[in-house]
């Protein structure tokens, strides 16, 4: 059996300028401008975003052609 995902927050003193934040506070704009060529995905939530320090709790994945 797999280990279930922690769905807390890596780093909780940034987590208002994470992207499932901005979604929260309906900064479409902003949350579009960070997920427009994404790299990295949140295993909390499942959104992929540019960089890594927009997320909760996430892994890079390969990008595929």
């Amino acid at each position: 059996m797999s280990e279930p995902v922690d769905k807390e927050c890596a780093d909780p003193t940034s987590h208002h300028l994470h992207i499932c934040q901005l979604k929260k506070k309906g900064l479409h704009e902003e949350v579009a401008a960070r997920t427009n060529d994404p790299g990295y995905i949140c295993h909390n939530c499942n959104i992929m975003a540019n960089n890594a320090e927009d997320l909760c709790n996430c892994s890079p994945f390969i990008k595929r052609a």
